[in-house]
């Protein structure tokens, strides 16, 4: 089972909760923090009255309260930036330094690099032709939590998060998480470099059978010892390969890295090393 998690402080969320709503049939199966727990299939979804970023250890409060765990945490959410951009997005949660948004400094969530990239995959056919462009973003922000986890966010500004389109995209990505197998037999990466929104690694999996877990941009490089690197891998549940966005890590780090990673196993690849993905 998984586990929706969407909160009244955030309109995004509530967007897709309504649009969620609508577009299924849920029934009641318990209560949490004075709302129903709703249930479908192989996902509940509970709401939250605080910010997502902040709610830590939100797996133990559940787990206390409905004396259940659950597989994966999915924490449907709006997205932020300076920039404006209209975008839907997909990561994993952390703290490569320090927490200045939630979670913990220096520390990373577990994840579920298999539903994380199915879920981008589907963000792509279901958001086709909105206007928004598609994406992971690499690891950041918090809560902290033990169960795997991600976020699906509408971004990045008031503008977009009432929008019922993206909503009603999200809503059909995570109604059809699972509904058939896109990534079961993928290889399981970490990756380094690159920007923000991670552009390598998203169009890498949009060709080639790879999920990936946690990421790394450049601006957090640097903090990347071997301490973190252990995160990385053991954060990212089966990860075997790790994957460099060319040219953005420079010498001597990425010497470093790959002689870290291949100290743990880990094979550094290039695309042209990995399956393609098969077309539909």
């Amino acid at each position: 089972m998984h586990l929706i998690i969407t909160s009244a402080e955030d309109m995004a969320s509530m967007n897709i909760r309504a649009r969620l709503l609508e577009m299924a049939d849920w029934k009641e199966s318990g209560e949490f923090e004075g709302s129903p727990v709703l249930s479908r299939g192989n996902h509940d979804m509970v709401l939250i009255r605080d910010t997502h970023l902040y709610r830590e250890h939100l797996d133990r409060d559940v787990q206390n309260a409905l004396g259940k765990r659950y597989e994966t945490f999915i924490f449907a959410s709006r997205h932020r930036s300076e920039s404006g951009l209209r975008t839907l997005t997909v990561h994993a949660l952390g703290n490569y330094g320090s927490a200045d948004f939630g979670g913990q400094p220096g520390k990373l969530v577990p994840t579920n690099p298999r539903l994380a990239t199915q879920a981008l995959l589907l963000l792509k056919r279901h958001g086709e032709g909105l206007g928004f462009s598609i994406s992971f973003e690499t690891t950041h922000h918090g809560p902290y939590l033990e169960t795997p986890t991600f976020f699906i966010e509408i971004g990045s500004g008031p503008d977009a998060w009432p929008e019922k389109a993206p909503a009603e995209a999200i809503a059909r990505v995570l109604l059809d998480l699972e509904s058939r197998d896109i990534t079961g037999d993928d290889a399981i990466g970490i990756g380094f470099g690159g920007g923000h929104y991670a552009p390598r690694h998203t169009d890498l999996t949009g060709r080639m059978k790879v999920s990936m877990g946690h990421m790394v941009p450049d601006y957090a490089i640097a903090r990347v010892d071997g301490a973190m690197l252990d995160q990385m891998i053991e954060k990212t549940p089966g990860a075997s390969v790790a994957y460099f966005h060319k040219k953005a890590v420079k010498q001597p780090k990425k010497g470093e890295l790959e002689s870290m990673l291949a100290d743990r196993g880990i094979r550094v690849v290039r695309s042209d090393g990995l399956s393609p993905r098969d077309a539909g």
